[in-house]
């Protein structure tokens, strides 16, 4: 039996002072393997719509939560990869999120980006109403770091 994988990327912004997402880009790796955006209407595929709300209630916890934690957020970029069965039938997801703080936050407002609130997220994100709707049998697999290059204290 052969997997089908879908593969997704995002990208938001979140300026200052009360970081709401702006200029949120969602793409998927077409069968031609470039990048597509997608803005869903009521003709897109019904299987890539719920793949799309899979990402996007990812990504809403991840900003709700950083938001209500006052991280200095910036930037959301994350990589999404989804496997099927060959009857369609999910058998894993695996999100790979990188946030960015906001250079200009003080010393003390990035250190709130601690291991302990990247972790406390990330188990955050698996509390989606989209991914508590999986069935217990898909291998669920969230990672959340910084992109700045370092592991936080």
């Amino acid at each position: 039996m052969a997997d089908r994988v879908f593969q997704f990327r995002l990208r938001s912004d979140h300026p200052a002072p009360d970081r709401q997402t702006e200029a949120l880009v969602v793409e998927f790796l077409n069968a031609e393997g470039q990048w597509e955006p997608q803005d869903p209407t009521l003709t897109t595929p019904g299987f890539r719509l719920f793949l799309l709300s899979l990402v996007l209630c990812q990504h809403f916890y991840l900003v709700a939560n950083a938001r209500e934690m006052e991280l200095p957020l910036h930037r959301v970029e994350g990589e999404i990869k989804v496997t099927t069965g060959e009857d369609w039938i999910l058998t894993a997801f695996q999100g790979d999120f990188r946030i960015s703080l906001d250079p200009a936050a003080s010393p003390d407002d990035r250190a709130k980006a601690d291991a302990a609130a990247l972790d406390h997220i990330r188990q955050r994100m698996a509390l989606c109403p989209v991914s508590r709707n999986l069935p217990g049998s898909v291998q669920k697999l969230t990672s959340l770091c910084l992109s700045e290059g370092r592991v936080p204290a």
